[in-house]
């Protein structure tokens, strides 16, 4: 028998899920669709124990372990989905079978389909993606069409406005489900809109790739990476 797909639509609300980051969530829910956010990554969070306790120097890189089971992994991608400030997400479904991710829907352009699927392709536990993505970019005619533009436009700049705590819990979680990034111990701090990130990392690479995914959250303003070094590399000692 066929296995049935698990979709993104979000699963009940994870205990683990930090009160703060699940209020402030709350208090911008008429920007947010009410499907599963960010709950597949706190679950993820709470199998990664390893960030919760924040050390306070940089510690060496330590791999994460992979998301187990198609729901948690499609509701994993929707979340990264959902918090980048760099797409717009809400028209994206997402589907796993067997660890195949499916992304459908609609795209505002050929940029925002490449990203998302590079994101979801980031997630650990996921083995293949298949961007089925169509890409709506044309400019719109009608009132409706320009209504639900601006609709768009709003509810974006509304996510803008994310809090310390909320901002240092999803960058946290994203990076432990990035499997670019490959590194559990980064140390997040964030103060008005600034993250800064303090770790070890295994490769320039996986610096990168953790820095552009900070860069791309909701609420964050800049990111310093000055204490983010590659191990190995002279300013690492």
């Amino acid at each position: 028998m066929a296995r049935k797909p698990a979709i993104g639509s979000g699963p009940s609300p994870s205990p683990f899920l930090r009160r703060d980051h699940l209020r402030n969530d709350m208090n911008l829910s008429h920007s947010t669709p009410p499907a599963c956010r960010l709950i597949a990554i706190a679950l993820a969070f709470s199998l990664y124990g390893s960030l919760a306790n924040g050390a306070a120097q940089a510690e060496p890189s330590a791999p994460c372990g992979s998301l187990t089971g198609d729901r948690h992994i499609a509701a994993g991608i929707e979340s990264r989905l959902r918090a980048s400030s760099r797409i717009l997400a809400d028209d994206i479904v997402v589907v796993v079978v067997s660890g195949i991710a499916e992304l459908r829907g609609y795209a505002r352009s050929d940029t925002q389909k490449l990203l998302a699927g590079q994101m979801a392709r980031d997630i650990r536990g996921v083995d293949h993606l298949d961007n089925q993505l169509d890409v709506v970019d044309w400019k719109p005619v009608t009132d409706a069409a320009r209504d639900a533009a601006l609709r768009r436009d709003d509810i974006h700049r509304s996510r803008q406005v994310r809090s310390d705590t909320w901002i240092t819990t999803t960058v946290e979680n994203t990076l432990a489900l990035s499997h670019g990034a490959d590194n559990c111990r980064i140390v997040v701090h964030t103060r008005n809109g600034v993250v800064v990130l303090q770790g070890r990392m295994t490769s320039p690479e996986a610096r990168r790739t953790a820095v552009e995914l900070v860069a791309g959250t909701y609420g964050v303003r800049s990111v310093d990476a000055d204490a983010l070094l590659v191990a190995g590399s002279a300013n690492a000692h």
